[in-house]
């Protein structure tokens, strides 16, 4: 059976917007992995070596930045709160 090799150039600009959400999540974990993000932009962390603990905090942290749109205005209210007291 013959084979036959094809390439076929898509550009950015067309090919995320053609994406699922799920594609789009997909995508960004490859990103991450492959290192071209990091795992999560919105909390900096330093090279060294964290402890238990912190590794727990930094991890929910992670979790809670991506439920904005699931939180009350009670619970934005005590991170607003939280953010003002520690700045």
């Amino acid at each position: 059976m013959p084979e036959f090799e094809s390439y076929i150039y898509v550009d950015v600009d067309e090919f995320v917007p053609s994406c699922s959400s799920k594609e789009i999540k997909d995508l960004i974990d490859c990103l991450i992995e492959h290192g071209h993000l990091e795992k999560n932009p919105f909390v900096k962390q330093p090279e060294e070596k964290k402890g238990v603990f912190e590794e727990e905090f930094l991890g929910k942290l992670n979790v809670i930045s991506g439920k904005y749109y699931s939180m009350t205005d009670e619970e934005l209210e005590i991170i607003n709160n939280l953010y003002n007291k520690y700045r």
